[in-house]
């Protein structure tokens, strides 16, 4: 039986300690800039960084006819988008929980699409993530619902429900046999160029600091090509099942970021919230690597 190296592991955590920062340098970046413009930018740092790609390697561009793939681009650029408009209105340590609760997520969505077995466990942490994510947007007072904070929450909750939805069609097209790196690079590609077009009418503010454009340089290089790029050598060695743990980090990481850069403090519904997201995806997470681990024993 062949082993993993070791050096995966690492990479992997690499990738989720990139993804954590995101939502600080997000925040960061749309307090200086237009959310728009700062979408834009980020597009088109990510575009540039991805180019190097295409002539390194003999690369197939008949994945850009792929219909579906367009799709799955629009949907990774929809999740950004609605990320930075988010995050205008709400903190990065929320944007944090209400993205990462996708994991609970892709469970129920790739029963639909995957045929993946839905069991009780699943619809178990479904309802417990659902709940704190209710808590979180509201305080736990309905009063608040319309309210800026609300509708900040519900942007970044709209934005991990595009990116479930992304994760789920992207492992689907990858069943096709195509290559990990060259979809990577066609989809991030494709985001950009959707996410430009999408992004420039609704720039209201085109006032731009060298902040704005720092941050957009790292969420689009750092945090859009890197972070995939690591993420993907780990999918490719460890599975989809295995790396899905990863998200936990990002979570762990983003919250300790979001408290140390920003000095940001969650209130109590916030923790509680926070807490029941987290077990969540931890009743998802283990139940994946239970079987992972099934499956291992039976290869061997």
């Amino acid at each position: 039986m062949s082993s993993t190296p070791r050096y995966t592991h690492a990479l992997l955590i690499l990738a989720g300690m990139i993804w954590g920062t995101s939502f600080v340098a997000g925040k960061l970046g749309v307090e200086s800039t237009d959310p728009f413009l700062f979408t834009v930018l980020r597009a088109v740092f990510s575009a540039i960084s991805i180019i190097p790609f295409f002539f390194l390697y003999k690369f197939d561009y008949s994945l850009f006819k792929s219909k579906t793939l367009w799709g799955v681009a629009l949907l990774n650029a929809m999740g950004i988008l609605l990320q930075n408009v988010g995050l205008t209105q709400t903190t990065a340590s929320n944007t944090v929980l209400l993205i990462d609760i996708n994991v609970v997520i892709v469970a129920v969505l790739a029963s639909v699409v995957l045929k993946e077995r839905l069991n009780r466990r699943i619809v178990f942490g479904l309802v417990l993530g659902m709940v704190g994510v209710g808590l979180i947007a509201t305080k736990g007072d309905l009063t608040n619902l319309g309210e800026g904070n609300f509708v900040g929450d519900m942007l970044v909750f709209m934005a991990g429900v595009s990116w479930a939805f992304y994760i789920v069609f992207t492992t689907r097209e990858l069943k096709k046999g195509y290559s990990l790196l060259f979809l990577t690079c066609t989809v991030v590609m494709q985001t950009s160029l959707l996410a430009i077009p999408i992004s420039m009418p609704m720039i209201s503010d085109y006032t731009l600091g060298a902040s704005g454009v720092l941050f957009a340089i790292y969420t689009g290089v750092f945090c859009t090509t890197v972070a995939f790029l690591l993420y993907n050598v780990g999918l490719k060695s460890l599975g989809a099942t295995t790396t899905s743990i990863i998200l936990l980090v990002e979570m762990v990481f983003g919250l300790l970021f979001s408290f140390i850069l920003l000095g940001e403090r969650p209130d109590m519904m916030t923790v509680i919230g926070g807490a029941l997201i987290l077990a969540a995806i931890m009743i998802i997470s283990i139940k994946g690597l239970d079987r992972a681990r099934r499956n291992r024993s039976v290869k061997t």
